[in-house]
């Protein structure tokens, strides 16, 4: 990750430049639930849904922290995963209990079948003449060149690289953010199921993996925009995934 200088204005340096003909109207019109590629994602990957509309919730806050746009973030959060959508079944958040068709698959070609879904969501979107190219290209990078650790754990681990995202890695602090959005949900909702959940250590390990893996190595960013991104997806986190009380047990008196 870059640092900026104090006095350069770090989201310009590596800012997207903004379509012409964006509208922000236009990009309020993908967020409607009624927009017919929305319909179709929520309809064929619920799971997935899900948790784009929590990356969307998560992204939301630190736009508006960052003075980024929030519209288009929202859009790119929500849409990132669209791809998803040609095989929602080898998406452990679409699969029913006992429903896993990896099962039965090497752990390659499962890899294949998973790192695929950022390809796909790209040639899905453009496609669509109401997607500008910006948050297309924020979407194409949100898994940057990552291991896809599920898959690679199951195998010798000789070679690490054969199990990476074939994708560009963040060049922006919009691709960075949704990068990182991504991971930490994704992460927080494996571990709440396994009952390891602990927020802080959620977000800094999955910071820190990026940085240490060179997947923001291309990105401008102060480390003030990184103590804000940290805060928000904390109060996020704490707002979604608060510990709750166990009615079952103590007194009647509620």
């Amino acid at each position: 990750m870059k640092r900026s200088d104090d006095n350069e204005e770090p989201l310009l340096n590596d800012k997207i430049e903004k379509d012409k003909s964006l509208h922000r109207e236009d990009l309020k019109l993908l967020l409607d639930s009624s927009y017919p590629l929305l319909h179709q994602f929520r309809e064929l990957c619920p799971g997935t849904f899900k948790h784009s509309q929590s990356v969307a919730s998560m992204i939301e806050n630190i736009a508006l922290s960052l003075g980024l746009d929030t519209v288009l973030m929202k859009v790119a959060a929500l849409y990132h995963d669209v791809g998803k959508m040609f095989n929602p079944k080898y998406f452990s958040e679409n699969q029913l209990e006992n429903e896993n068709p990896h099962d039965t698959l090497d752990p390659f070609n499962s890899y294949n079948l998973i790192t695929r879904h950022v390809s796909d969501s790209v040639m899905i979107l453009l496609n669509d003449v109401n997607f500008p190219r910006s948050v297309i290209r924020i979407i194409s990078q949100h898994h940057g060149t990552t291991v896809l650790k599920y898959f690679y754990n199951n195998t010798d681990k000789t070679n690490k690289d054969v199990f990476r995202y074939k994708s560009n890695k963040p060049s922006c602090v919009e691709s960075a953010v949704l990068a990182i959005c991504d991971q930490v949900d994704a992460t927080s909702r494996s571990l709440i199921q396994a009952n390891k959940f602990d927020p802080s250590l959620v977000i800094e390990s999955t910071i820190n993996d990026l940085i240490d893996d060179g997947q923001l190595d291309d990105v401008m960013m102060r480390l003030g925009h990184l103590k804000k991104i940290k805060e928000s997806i904390s109060k996020d986190l704490e707002g979604t995934y608060q510990k709750r009380v166990d009615y079952n047990k103590g007194s009647n008196n509620i």
